[in-house]
């Protein structure tokens, strides 16, 4: 068959299954040619294209029009399912780029499910209930993994395990704050206002709980410190925020997070909060995906929905946005699908509070400002 064809000749056509399916339909070339809108001498050379690709003929042809042949009825057959199938799958591609839906499979560390995950997931079931979006926790080096092996479509992943092979989008810019409660004993006095402030050398003198020394987080304080020339006191490693939220409330103990892991805490005042300086803790996490993976309507909707969450919390827990004009970046490259496309990304690329005031990040959560009420400490 088409495996045998000479030289030059092409795999048939989708037109061609047309031109067949229509001409067996109502029997004649002539009105298969006024249906088509086609000239018949072309309709003509196109079945006969087709039945040389084939291997057989088609179409008994007399005076009164053409019949199908014995292989010419198994044809139609494929042909008509093959035509439909394609119809079905246009139409829901037509449908899913009015209303995307599928499965979306995201991998993020602890630290970011524990402050954009539940938001995320209501908000898509919310505005694009089409949309199944699997959440799945790991390490950055895990996630980096699941991405290279196809396990998940989109990733976050911390600054510290960029590669070369993934697409990466800066995404979120926070600062890392001691938490834990005040203790005269330990020289940590409740803050005034919202946050206070502590210098890393203070902090190196405190018994602290840290994420295990894979994790992103842990990698970057240590560097950090140690470019300080410090030690830190690590009495415990744990990686799961939350047990490291319910250590630091029940024990001399205090940790070093972003502020949205435990926002919650600081407004029942059940935690309090120092920013860390002299130096500075920043954490950048990265957006990854693979360069060479299509965008589905899906994932570019959860995309933008994990933007919108995580300039939310910026505004909400005071972090800087990115001042960053470009979009993705892969061995110096800038990847032009993200650069300024939408208001969230252009929002979280500016350090102006009004250009992310106005955008559509608008969520239900109370702000955190410098000196908010909801903060109290017993």
């Amino acid at each position: 068959m088409a495996a045998d064809l000479p030289v030059g000749v092409t795999q048939m056509e989708l037109k061609q299954l047309e031109y067949f399916r229509t001409v067996a339909r109502v029997g004649s070339f002539s009105q298969a040619s006024a249906m088509l809108m086609v000239v018949q001498p072309a309709l003509s050379r196109q079945v006969s294209k087709l039945e040389d690709e084939v291997g057989s003929k088609l179409f008994y042809r007399n005076g009164r029009g053409v019949t199908l042949t014995d292989a010419g009825r198994r044809f139609l057959e494929v042909a008509e399912r093959t035509l439909d199938d394609l119809e079905h799958v246009r139409a829901e591609l037509k449908a899913e780029k009015l209303a995307p839906t599928g499965l979306v499979t995201l991998g993020m560390p602890p630290s970011v499910s524990a402050m954009i995950g539940a938001p995320l997931l209501m908000r898509l079931r919310r505005s694009f209930p089409g949309i199944k979006l699997h959440v799945m926790d790991g390490m950055s080096g895990h996630i980096c993994d699941w991405m290279m092996s196809g396990k998940i479509d989109i990733g976050i992943v911390h600054e510290s395990r960029q590669s070369s092979a993934l697409l990466l989008e800066p995404l979120l810019s926070e600062a890392l704050y001691l938490v834990g409660r005040p203790d005269a004993a330990v020289g940590r006095e409740e803050p005034k206002g919202a946050f206070g402030q502590v210098t890393l050398d203070q902090v190196s003198r405190l018994p602290l709980v840290l994420p295990g020394q894979s994790h992103g987080l842990r990698r970057l304080i240590d560097r950090i410190t140690a470019e300080a020339g410090l030690v830190l006191n690590v009495e415990m490693e744990v990686d799961a925020v939350r047990t490291v939220a319910s250590l630091v409330q029940a024990e001399a103990l205090y940790g070093i997070l972003p502020l949205g892991c435990v926002i919650d805490d600081l407004r029942s005042g059940q935690l309090s909060a120092w920013q860390i300086v002299e130096p500075a803790l920043t954490n950048v996490m990265l957006l990854a995906t693979l360069p060479n993976k299509p965008f589905s309507p899906a994932m570019r909707e959860v995309r933008k929905a994990i933007q919108i969450e995580i300039a939310a919390l910026q505004m909400h827990d005071g972090s800087p946005a990115f001042d960053h004009a470009g979009g993705a970046k892969r061995g110096g490259k800038t990847d032009r699908r993200t650069d300024g496309k939408s208001p969230a990304s252009r929002a979280l690329w500016s350090r102006d509070p009004l250009a992310l005031a106005t955008t559509e990040m608008a969520c239900s959560r109370e702000p955190v400002t410098g000196r908010s009420p909801a903060l109290r400490h017993n």
